[in-house]
């Protein structure tokens, strides 16, 4: 069974479905999941995913993305 997920059903998110649902570029992206302060990573094994939720919410509230 292999269907795919839409894109806004997903829960977690790999770097280059995030940047595609935002605009964001992978680098910033990279960064963003680098910096504790964000939160949005989430392992799955030895593979990072983005945490939709989180992810939206600091687009949502921040003015600037710092490093």
């Amino acid at each position: 069974m292999d269907a795919k997920v839409e894109l806004d059903k997903k829960l977690t998110l790999s770097v280059e479905e995030a940047s595609e649902l935002s605009g964001i570029g992978v680098n910033t992206i990279y960064r963003m999941m680098k910096n504790p302060r964000y939160n949005i990573v989430i392992w799955v094994g030895k593979r990072r995913r983005i945490k939709r939720t989180a992810f939206e919410q600091v687009i949502n509230e921040e003015t600037f993305i710092d490093d």
